[in-house]
Formats: structure tokens, sequence, C-alpha cells
């Protein structure tokens, strides 16, 4: 695939998730949701994403079928998302969740793949993936905007979702070679330093995040905050985002993967408590402009680590690992977590527990800083 195209897959599959993820909290509790309920419906998205994403990646490098799982994959977002809108009560809502959950699971790692895979056909590396996955957030944050302006927000991401399926008709179903040796280069990329406390930073780095994605709605709701706090937030942490993402080469270049990825979660420790505090609607919509750090370098330099480490014929196998490790584990612990803070503390209580978290994740974050030493500045894992 181009380019090109990829983008504008991006654009249609994450404008998607824009339409869903910063609404469904505050959705569910006015249809009526038991707020006791809502943490472990929440936890249907990164359970589905825990359980299929390692699954996806292993087939997609085995039988080169990346194009196929994408289609199947689309297919099953979809029908979530129809199924969603029809649920009536917390069970049929957390099976709609979960199919769309099992769905979105390769629209992330096999697209990553498929874009580092690209650039490198253009005689571009991977400090370049941000450039290309720009436009994805621009979706979304576009879809954030306009959600915030029809009824339900659920009806726009069906459509998005069905346009994402058409588009990837147009991936070839088999990629070139033949079967790939797996398992022996997942073994090899575990042998590499470092990769086990990594998989624990992503896990922690993408529990703050995917809390705030799935329960920032809630806050703003309980401080009884205008709307245009919550998709006005979206918007402006998304805007950051997309500047991080245009510059990505040159940041990367500077700081180094393993700075970034410390610069990531240290900015949680002043954007959660704020966003905690809440002092007036301007300064928790300003906060959130934390987000082109705390998410944008998280995943930038997340992508970048596995890319330089992971043999290209496990591409897909490695992004699903970072994406199982973050947004599948680390969502899920997130999401029961803040469900269980919510209950005891009130919407409060889930950012100071956000900002507990970061604090771990900073420690991890400044271990990787010091065991690669030189490579910090460079990005390279072998100095």
């Amino acid at each position: 695939m181009s380019t090109r195209s990829l983008a504008l897959f991006g654009v249609l599959s994450l404008g998607a998730l824009g339409a869903i993820v910063p609404w469904l909290g505050g959705r569910l509790l006015s249809a009526g949701m038991d707020p006791a309920d809502l943490g472990l419906l929440m936890a249907m998205l990164p359970a589905g994403r825990l359980a299929g994403a390692p699954l996806w990646g292993w087939a997609a490098d085995r039988w080169r079928v990346s194009g196929l799982l994408l289609q199947l994959g689309c297919a099953m977002a979809l029908l979530g998302v129809a199924l969603l809108i029809r649920a009536e009560g917390a069970g049929q809502a957390a099976a709609a969740v979960l199919v769309f959950a099992l769905g979105r699971v390769p629209l992330g790692p096999l697209v990553d793949a498929a874009m580092l895979e690209a650039l490198a056909a253009e005689g571009r590396g991977p400090e370049d993936y941000g450039r290309l996955r720009l436009w994805g957030s621009a979706g979304f944050a576009a879809c954030v905007a306009l959600g915030g302006q029809v009824d339900d927000p659920l009806w726009l991401c069906l459509a998005l979702s069905a346009g994402a399926l058409l588009l990837s008709l147009r991936f070839p179903v088999r990629g070139a070679g033949g079967p790939a040796p797996v398992l022996p280069a997942l073994r090899a990329l575990s042998a590499a330093p470092g990769f086990r406390v990594m998989l624990a930073w992503a896990a922690l780095q993408a529990m703050t995040v995917s809390v705030y994605d799935t329960f920032y709605s809630v806050h703003v709701r309980a401080l009884g905050m205008p709307g245009w706090v919550l998709w006005g937030s979206v918007v402006l942490g998304v805007a950051v985002e997309i500047g991080v993402m245009r510059l990505s080469a040159p940041i990367l270049g500077r700081l180094g993967v393993e700075r970034a990825l410390l610069l990531a979660s240290a900015s949680g420790l002043l954007r959660w408590p704020l966003t905690a505090l809440a002092p007036s609607p301007l300064i928790l919509l300003l906060t959130q402009s934390l987000h082109g750090t705390t998410f944008a370098l998280f995943w930038l330099a997340g992508v970048q680590w596995f890319a330089l480490r992971a043999p290209p014929a496990i591409a897909a196998s490695a992004q699903s690992l970072y994406a199982a490790a973050s947004y599948g584990l680390g969502a899920l612990a997130g999401a029961l977590l803040a469900g269980w803070l919510q209950q005891s503390g009130g919407s409060g209580a889930i950012f100071w527990g956000m900002s507990v978290v970061s604090l771990a994740a900073t420690a991890l974050a400044a271990g990787l800083v010091s065991r690669t030493g030189a490579a910090a500045h460079t990005g390279n894992p072998r100095a």
C-alpha cells in the first residue's frame, strides 16, 4: 500500500475511535448504566486488545495475511458499533464493546507495521513514522469535535467504520514471501537489553493515557463543567499531538528514544494532578495540551524502539506485542483501577491515582535511560 492510502486509512480508522472513545463513558451513564458496571464495561476494550493482539500479529507474520486480517478486523469493528447502538443493558453493551475491541486489535499494529514497510520502500526510516501517523490523529481530533455537535456520535463512528472497511478491501490479502519463523525471532527480540522494562513501562504509561481517553468525559460531567471543555480538551491535546508527530524526526533525533520515553511519563506528573484538581474550566482544558508528550512521545518512541530491534519478518508481531502490553494489559488494569477509584473517591481520585502510576513509569524510564547510556542520544539499541 502507498503511504497516501495508509494515511487515509488512518484518518478513517482513528476518526472512528474519536467518535466513540471520549463519549462512551458519559453516554452509557446517560443511558442508565450503573456506575458500578462502568469500570468493567470499559475494561472490555483493552481486554479485547490483550486477548487478540499477539494472535493477530503472529498470524499476520506467520502466513503473510495482514490484508485479510485487517479486512476481518474492520468488519468486526463495524458489527460491534452497530450492536452497541442497539444495546439494551450492561450485558449487551459489554458484548458489543468486546466485539468492537477484538475487531479494532489489528487496525493499530498491522497498520503501523504496514506504515514502517511503506516508509522503508520509499527509502525512509522509522523516524518518519510520526509524519504519516499524524493523519490518523487529525482524523481523531476532527471527529471528536464533530461528535460534540451531534446527538449520538456512535452513528458517526458507524459511518467511519464502514469507510475503513471499504478502504481495507484495497489492501493486498497476502504479502510477499513465505511463512516467517515468528517464535524464534520473538525470542531474539526478547533478549534485547531493557526488553522487559520497556514492556512494563509501556503498560504503566498506557494505563494513564487510556484512563484519560475513557474516563475524562466522566470527570468533566461529574464536575458539572460545560460541554465545550470535553471536546475542546481533546481537540487541543490532539492538535499538540499532531505538531509533535510532524516534528518527530528532529525531536527523537535530539532526545533519543529512551529520553523521549522519560519525558512522556514525567509530563504526567504535572498533567494528572492538575486534571484532578481542575481549578477552572480553562485551566483544565489547557492542561490537556500535555497530551502531546504523555501520548505522542510515548507512542512514537515506543513504535521506534520495537522497529529498531525487531527483525523485518516479524514487524507485525513486534508492534502487536507493544500494543498488547500498552493498550492491552496497561489499559485493562487502568480501566479496572479507575472504576474502583471512582466508586471509592469520585472522578478526581481517578487522576490522583494516575499521578502515582506516572511516578512509577517515570522511574522505569529513568532506568532505561541510565541503562542505555550513550544510546539514549542516538536511539541505537546496540550502543
